[in-house]
């Protein structure tokens, strides 16, 4: 059985490889030491490199698999990211990371603590009731890039582009919004891969935070994908400011990756 980090760092290349597949334009690939899953869109966190096996030293192996990153995915004007796993660089001090890194004109932006849970701690208050849609059609997907947009303050066309196409939502990706009173106010969604439910893009409506509405459309997003792929254990993403949440929730954080763009 994959351990929590490792089943974290997976399901997020797995995350990154479905939405690469799923477009015409998209790229998938294995590189020597690195992967590659690349959508081809504006929005440039999404045209990904990652570390496929572990890095040992900070001498010319690290600095020929940035090269190689490089040369797939920046050329001309290309934007894009490099997702360091901390599973995969255990062995080479971060400041020496980074420094390879800089010397190719790429800076950290991003510090995500990678986090599991095998089982989600029961809520500590009653959360809020709302009404949930599966984005099943046009208007739901456009509704859920409008949410991200407001919620993680990401260009809407570029939201857009991420997630109105149709075959991105399958039965390994599902997506829920929350309503209330007929109003989204936040939505989450989830990618079965790696023998975990792996839950992306909890969004709340900017003016709703704090009343419980991210959790709870969490909660619903985790159950239902659970009940569809037998996963017990889930695992995330997090940004610092939610973290509190997904320890209460039950989440431990047990990676980070650094994100140079």
């Amino acid at each position: 059985m994959l351990s929590a980090a490792e089943a974290v760092e997976l399901s997020l290349l797995e995350f990154f490889r479905h939405f690469a597949r799923a477009r015409a334009a998209g790229r998938v690939a294995e590189l020597d030491g690195v992967s590659v899953a690349a959508a081809g869109i504006e929005f440039h966190m999404f045209n990904a490199a990652f570390f496929a096996t572990p890095v040992t030293d900070a001498g010319a192996d690290l600095d020929r698999r940035i090269e190689e990153a490089q040369s797939r995915l920046g050329a001309g004007d290309a934007r894009w990211a490099f997702w360091a796993g901390a599973g995969k660089f255990a062995a080479v001090p971060e400041a020496r990371l980074t420094a390879a890194f800089r010397r190719r004109g790429l800076y950290p932006a991003f510090h995500h603590p990678g986090m599991a849970c095998e089982s989600l701690a029961p809520p500590r208050k009653p959360l809020p009731a709302l009404e949930f849609r599966r984005v099943q059609d046009r208007a739901g997907r456009a509704e859920f890039a409008r949410l991200n947009c407001h919620a993680f303050h990401i260009p809407f066309e570029w939201c857009l582009e991420l997630y109105d196409c149709e075959p991105l939502w399958t039965e390994r990706f599902t997506g829920y919004i929350g309503c209330l009173q007929g109003q989204a106010v936040c939505g989450a969604a989830t990618l079965c891969a790696a023998d975990a439910v792996g839950v992306y893009a909890v969004a709340t409506m900017p003016g709703h935070e704090r009343k419980g509405y991210g959790e709870s459309v969490m909660r619903h997003a985790v159950a239902c994908a659970q009940r569809e792929s037998g996963f017990s254990r889930s695992v995330l993403q997090a940004t610092r400011t939610g973290i509190p949440l997904y320890q209460r929730m039950g989440y431990e954080p047990v990676t980070h990756f650094v994100v140079y763009t």
